[in-house]
């Protein structure tokens, strides 16, 4: 059974219209929570879910004692990556910038659960993706590296590239291959908090392994896109 769109996606299609047609400018306010409750008879929860996502598309300011502003009429729309050799891969870590919120050692469960060899120590990071001109999380994101070859949570942190680009300057390993699986799943209830959306809100996971020259995994990443800030090009060609 198809779902049906929530209240507060219809009034935030209803504004972004208003806002890409004119109708609101750059630097005009947009209604109140309390005056959108009246224009279009919805809860003020509703008013205000639809205005949070206008202003996580970069399209209003809600400003303290300003009230809501049009900062654009145009959204950036969804993070987009290409998708057809490792470099485009690797090209996602270097238009992002990765905020840790935790690291340390995977547990037993975890490599049972990645198909890791279980005779090497894993390293474990957890962290969202974020562009690197700010704005809300692009995806939650889980990292597992081989122990050896981790580099520092310092290093992590402030790395400016690919975890895996680190490793193949400073360690000499290199991915030769990276399997990609995609997969459409609904957010639960903490993914969908940290993330700015509602518990079922459609999402898009990307499972990576990444496999050196002699066929051995020694990254697997997994992340967690919300459906409306992420999308996947790819060409064939015959």
């Amino acid at each position: 059974m198809k779902r049906a769109k929530p209240l507060y996606r219809h009034l935030a299609d209803d504004l972004r219209t208003a806002i890409t047609e004119g109708q609101y400018g750059q630097g005009d306010l947009l209604p109140t929570e309390l005056d959108l409750c009246g224009l279009y008879q919805v809860s003020r929860h509703t008013a205000r879910d639809a205005l949070r996502m206008l202003a996580d598309e970069g399209l209003i300011a809600r400003k303290r004692g300003a009230g809501t502003i049009v900062i654009a009429n145009r959204s950036p729309g969804p993070f987009s990556q290409d998708w057809g050799e490792i470099g485009d891969i690797l090209q996602y870590a270097r238009d992002t910038r990765l905020i840790v919120h935790s690291f340390g050692q995977a547990s037993a469960s975890d490599v049972a659960d990645m198909s890791l060899d279980p005779s090497l120590s894993w390293m474990m990071v957890k962290g969202a993706r974020q562009r690197v001109s700010g704005g809300p999380p692009l995806a939650l994101t889980t990292i597992y590296v081989r122990a050896d070859i981790m580099p520092t949570r310092e290093i992590v942190e402030t790395w400016p590239q690919a975890i895996g680009e680190y490793i193949a300057t400073h360690n000499g390993v290199r991915a030769a291959r990276i399997d990609q699986e995609i997969s459409a799943m609904a957010l639960d209830k903490a993914s969908a908090k940290a993330l700015g959306q509602h518990t079922g809100d459609p999402a898009l996971c990307t499972l990576r392994r990444y496999l050196d020259a002699a066929g051995q995994i020694f990254i697997v990443s997994i992340s967690t896109h919300p459906g409306d800030r992420f999308a996947y090009r790819m060409s064939a060609v015959r």
